[in-house]
């Protein structure tokens, strides 16, 4: 859900192909851009699974809701706590940012949201999901429990945005995830949105003209093979951020056939899983991290590779496919499908694909940290420069990934401590 981030992180790569050309059309082509569907809910969603657009991780999934409204609508919304390990709801602007400014924050966590009576929130306290919880959009929200405020100035041109993310759903089944039901009420007329029987990729509407709006970022590109913060706006468009979580990421080519590229970085503590679990407890840094590689190519698609006997294998590592040695540790190693064995063999070494059959020289690499704990200050989200791998490094300590490219017969000789 970062399309914007992601087009000006590539113009100032100089990854043409990617800033081109959009999976979706660009806020400078309002007259390619389609209607926006307001009569049914959750009408668009996103994932690696069903569009491989922009960078997703292949454990999440997003469901979007167009919102139009006045000063005095209220949306109600209805649902079931998932069977997952984290879900939220985040209200955003015509334009893409946080909504700000009257009292109330723009998400809700899933340990935040109140159960209806009866009901029990199992990242509140143990429990199994499915219990029911209600919450409202509104223009007065004040900071009042299970309520979010509107984001004003939409109209069906440019209308804000509900969107609903999970992350780990049990068994990894996205189809079994109970959306929420919306009801729009104006004055006394109350009208609940029939759930749409299709769900489309995002839509978005076309960008506000901006005659000041900077076309790329200010700074010039990080080197390759460093991972840096990235910036939340570009073309003076919001990026539908997730406050809940922070990110750092790099980019490299495409190592020499008998080379791989080799990211290493202490590994957070997580609450593991595929359930809900009480949060915060002091054992866990974070609720979920991952590491995910992209293709530098039209769509920023993360790496999908169909595997023998029908499998696929996509470009992510969540936490728990991830291999943390006795130190805490974690070496992931980027390489073809042809070196899966080898590196799959190597004591400690974690396999990340790169495309099979592309021709691109340039992947891009997504270190992401969810819901870190208060008392975690080595996430990304602490690092207050962008485009800047020295403040991202200091920030994070032992937890920021370096990257090295080596032989990966010196890798299985001297594991990667030889690489470096």
């Amino acid at each position: 859900m970062r399309t914007q981030r992601f087009l000006a992180i590539a113009a100032a790569l100089g990854l043409a192909g990617v800033a081109a050309c959009s999976a979706t059309p660009a806020p400078t082509q309002p007259n390619a851009t389609p209607p926006v569907n307001l009569s049914c809910a959750w009408p668009s969603s996103a994932g690696v699974q069903s569009h491989n657009l922009l960078f997703s991780d292949s454990a999440a999934g997003y469901w979007l809701q167009p919102i139009v409204a006045t000063a005095t609508t209220t949306i109600h919304v209805s649902g079931r706590y998932p069977d997952a390990r984290y879900f939220s709801l985040n209200v955003y602007t015509p334009n893409g940012d946080t909504v700000t400014g009257n009292g109330a924050g723009s998400s809700l966590p899933d340990y935040q949201i109140a159960a209806d009576p009866g009901s029990v929130n199992p990242w509140q306290r143990a429990g199994t999901a499915g219990g029911s919880y209600e919450l409202d959009l509104r223009a007065d929200a004040s900071g009042l429990p299970n309520v979010l405020p509107l984001p004003s100035g939409t109209t069906s041109a440019h209308p804000g945005y509900l969107l609903y993310r999970v992350y780990v759903p049990a068994g990894g089944d996205f189809s079994r995830i109970p959306l929420p039901s919306i009801s729009i009420s104006n004055g006394s007329t109350t009208t609940r949105l029939q759930p749409c029987a299709t769900h489309i990729a995002p839509v978005w509407a076309p960008e506000r003209s901006s005659a000041s709006a900077p076309s790329a970022p200010a700074t010039p590109p990080p080197p390759p093979d460093a991972f840096f913060t990235p910036a939340y706006t570009a073309n003076g468009v919001g990026l539908l951020p997730n406050a809940d979580a922070s990110y750092v990421e790099a980019y490299f080519t495409r190592p020499a056939a008998g080379d791989v590229v080799v990211v290493t970085a202490k590994a957070p503590t997580f609450a593991p899983g595929e359930h809900p679990s009480p949060w915060p407890i002091p054992a866990e840094d974070m609720r979920y991290w991952s590491m995910c590689v992209a293709v530098g190519a039209a769509h920023v698609p993360t790496v999908i590779n169909q595997l023998p006997g029908g499998k696929t294998d996509y470009g992510c590592r969540a936490d728990e496919s991830t291999a943390i040695g006795a130190a805490g540790n974690y070496t992931y190693v980027i390489g073809a499908e042809s070196q899966r064995a080898e590196i799959s063999a190597i004591p400690g070494a974690t396999f990340l694909p790169l495309q099979t059959g592309s021709s691109a020289t340039i992947y891009l690499l997504l270190l992401r940290n969810l819901l870190a704990n208060a008392r975690f200050t080595n996430s990304p989200q602490t690092v207050a420069t962008t485009f800047d791998p020295a403040a991202a490094s200091a920030a994070m300590g032992p937890y920021y990934p370096k990257v090295t490219t080596c032989a990966l017969a010196a890798l299985q000789k001297d594991g990667a401590a030889g690489c470096a």
